[in-house]
């Protein structure tokens, strides 16, 4: 069994998550050839959904339809990613500027492959990726005072759990039209090597939520029932 089997059921109790967590784990060798080729995607997001059913092993040509998601997981240089169509086009419709993409966090290294996978399956991720309601962003912001907000790209959360940060994205115009993302669902990306503490936050933060709630709700009644 996974060591984040247990991990993983512990944040879905606490978030109330709907949807299975998701790993990411960057390697520096690339797949062995037993894997099966993943299918062809609009964009690195669009593995994000799959990968709670199923192991996805990539290589940086499955991420080459986004040249600004490239850039942002350390596939692509700025120059050669600010040179695609797509971020041309993204320039031009003024959704983003260039001091943007200059100043976007990035992985620090160039992976050789990126996997992606259901938490509960993982043996040494570096991210974990959760998506959450208004709700759970609530009980998230009360655990992580220091959450960081990220409009757009929404592809940044991932290096930023990387270098450390919980990032959460309301989600990006581009990501939520190639992902389908429910409009009522967020997307949080934490650092796996802070797993134990995270859940440990997460844990006081949604007593203390219980707590109020349930001193609303007994005010409430006593005071304001008909």
């Amino acid at each position: 069994m996974s060591p984040y089997a247990d991990l993983n059921n512990r944040l879905g109790a606490l978030l109330t998550l709907t949807s299975a967590p998701v790993a990411v784990t960057f390697r520096e060798t690339a797949p062995s050839g037993d894997v099966d080729p993943v299918a062809p995607a609009p964009a690195g997001c669009c593995f994000w959904a799959p990968a709670r059913e199923q192991r996805l092993d990539t290589i940086p040509a499955d991420h080459a339809n986004c040249s600004v998601g490239s850039y942002t997981h350390g596939l692509l240089p700025l120059a050669e990613a600010a040179a695609g169509a797509d971020t041309a086009a993204l320039l031009a419709s003024g959704w983003v500027g260039e001091a943007d993409l200059v100043g976007a966090p990035v992985l620090p290294f160039a992976p050789a492959s990126i996997t992606y996978e259901p938490l509960a399956e993982a043996t040494s991720p570096d991210v974990v990726l959760l998506r959450l309601t208004a709700s759970a962003v609530m009980t998230l912001a009360g655990a992580i005072p220091e959450l960081k907000l990220v409009p757009k790209p929404q592809c940044v959360i991932v290096p930023l759990a990387y270098s450390g940060e919980v990032a959460v994205s309301p989600g990006c115009a581009v990501s939520r039209t190639r992902t389908s993302l429910p409009d009522d669902e967020m997307t949080c990306a934490v650092p796996a090597a802070n797993l134990h503490s995270f859940i440990d936050r997460l844990t006081a933060s949604s007593v203390a939520d219980r707590a109020v709630s349930e001193f609303a709700a007994a005010d409430m009644a006593a005071n304001f029932s008909g």
